[in-house]
């Protein structure tokens, strides 16, 4: 699974899903990468999407605009005694150019939706059109990651090193990749030794029933 996306003087954002990790790539306006790894699977979860906005607080700029529309006003009245219509057309394009800009701001530059996983956070434009994208990338991603970690990691063998194996499973339990049931069954088949609160006989602490 690829995303791809471009932003204006910012260059393109590239996430892709390889075997065993995932690709991350930006690239300038000239197309030369900025910032290119590769995160293994056993680095990334947990994944999160968060958005958020920061549009600017720009409350000195209507002041602006309309301190130099009053001043464009009067350089041209008493000369023509009224506005021409090309001076309508320049007026009209300037304010189609900013309504445009606006939007366009308010769509890549004020938005922002970041990919977060265990070791990086990925900011891209929280554009409408791309939210669905994103956040079934998000959700591909954890799930392939998961069953990336359970083929590789969620096997035991009772005549390895155990102590090292509980400790694997604990991890995949803490990452939400292996269920309570399914660490408690193959800790069981590990150890040989059933998971239950201690025993007591006569005030003494008994070890727990091996299984067969």
């Amino acid at each position: 699974m690829l995303i791809e996306q471009r932003r204006l003087l910012a260059g393109t954002t590239q996430l892709a899903l390889r075997p065993n990790g995932l690709y991350v790539c930006q690239r300038n306006r000239d197309g030369r990468p900025v910032v290119e790894f590769e995160m293994p699977y056993e680095e990334v979860l947990p994944v999160r999407i968060t958005r958020r906005r920061t549009t600017p607080q720009l409350t000195w700029l209507p002041l602006a605009v309309l301190w130099l529309s009053v001043n464009l006003l009067q350089r041209l009245i008493p000369t023509t005694s009224s506005l021409s219509e090309a001076s309508w057309v320049g007026l009209f394009a300037l304010g189609g150019l900013l309504v445009a800009g606006g939007i366009y701001a308010q769509r890549n530059w004020w938005q922002h939706v970041t990919l977060g996983t265990a070791r990086a956070n990925i900011t891209l434009a929280d554009r409408p059109s791309e939210r669905a994208s994103v956040d079934k990338f998000a959700s591909v991603l954890e799930q392939r990651t998961k069953a990336y970690l359970r083929e590789e990691y969620a096997n035991v063998n009772p005549l390895g090193i155990i102590e090292t194996q509980l400790h694997r499973l604990r991890w995949l339990r803490t990452l939400d990749v292996l269920s309570e049931k399914e660490a408690r069954i193959l800790a069981t088949r590990l150890t040989g030794r059933l998971d239950m609160p201690p025993l007591r006989s006569m005030g003494q602490v008994l070890e727990p029933p091996y299984v067969n």
